[in-house]
């Protein structure tokens, strides 16, 4: 494997992590476990040493500890589920992937109760993360949530296109859809549960809140490119959905190239954050100290997923000029 050399990205957040970190660590290794997702020890130990859990701990460092036990859980089956499309080329078989996008929303819609001996692994863990997230949570959030996991599958519905037809993605439509992709909009529209936040619906779409939030969930996306190129690069087309071979197939550059510019549009967004997050109090004053707090939150993200990214996980090999 080739490994890039990764400029050392601007991200001025103060970092945090959970205080109960090592607690949720071993919940969800156990988890992992007791529904059977590594199907042997190798597989197990290589999920250990990325270190999943410890990268929900530094993203929301605030969190209660059971709702976080739950979304490590979940995020680690999403990373879990990515692995697999690459895999099993899941991607490319339309009729596979459908019937998991249809399984995956039954268990969402209708609480569907799933187990490994009949429905697997994956489906069986996921009905249990869900059961135990819905049992904390309200109606209006659960149908936030299950709208976000619809995009989700939008996006990648987007990519199984592409890939079919051997198109190349288009660089603004990718920076577009990228937040989807990544599931970067799961984590900011999860900050009422894993942050404490409540603020109402209409403050996150306000303008420049809801600006202020995209530009948290690209941030955190284009720099994982980034850390994963090298990765991605590796696997049979997963490397052309990533902003730096984007850039470079638009602009006949080298990769050296495509990845200072890849590097300049994340620190020119993080810039941007900063503008916008002097920009959003307008509201009255308690609104705009819940927006403090998940400005604040947004910004546990963005310096989680770069510490974690450069120091604390195997996933990404890659050298960071730090």
């Amino acid at each position: 494997m080739n490994l890039y050399a990764i400029p050392a990205l601007y991200c001025p957040f103060v970092g945090a992590i959970h205080p109960m970190y090592k607690e949720i660590e071993a919940h969800t290794n156990e988890w992992i476990l007791e529904f059977q997702l590594t199907p042997t020890y190798e597989i197990f130990s290589r999920y250990k040493d990325y270190r999943f859990p410890l990268f929900i701990a530094r993203s929301f460092p605030l969190g209660d500890y059971t709702d976080i036990c739950a979304w490590c859980d979940l995020n680690t089956l999403l990373f879990m589920v990515d692995d697999i499309f690459d895999e099993k080329d899941i991607i490319r078989d339309k009729a596979a992937y459908m019937d998991f996008e249809r399984q995956f929303m039954e268990i969402l819609e209708y609480n569907k109760k799933c187990f490994i001996s009949k429905d697997g692994p994956v489906l069986a863990a996921l009905s249990d993360v869900w059961r135990r997230m819905a049992l904390r949570t309200n109606k209006a959030w659960q149908k936030k949530f299950i709208r976000c996991i619809t995009l989700m599958f939008k996006g990648l519905a987007w990519q199984f296109r592409h890939m079919i037809s051997g198109l190349k993605p288009d660089l603004d439509e990718y920076m577009q859809i990228r937040q989807y992709l990544g599931a970067a909009h799961l984590s900011t529209d999860s900050l009422e549960v894993t942050g404490r936040i409540y603020l109402n619906e209409h403050v996150y779409e306000h303008p420049i809140v809801r600006k202020l939030t995209e530009t948290s969930r690209n941030i955190v996306c284009f720099s994982n490119d980034l850390f994963s190129l090298s990765k991605e690069l590796n696997q049979v087309d997963k490397g052309e959905y990533n902003l730096v071979t984007v850039l470079k197939n638009k602009y006949h550059i080298s990769m050296e190239e495509a990845i200072q510019r890849a590097a300049q549009i994340h620190d020119d967004l993080v810039r941007e954050f900063i503008l916008l997050s002097e920009m959003v109090y307008l509201f009255d004053d308690r609104t705009n100290a819940l927006l403090k707090k998940y400005i604040e939150a947004l910004g546990y993200q963005m310096r989680g997923n770069v510490d974690w990214s450069t120091r604390e996980t195997t996933r990404y090999p890659h050298i960071y000029m730090n």
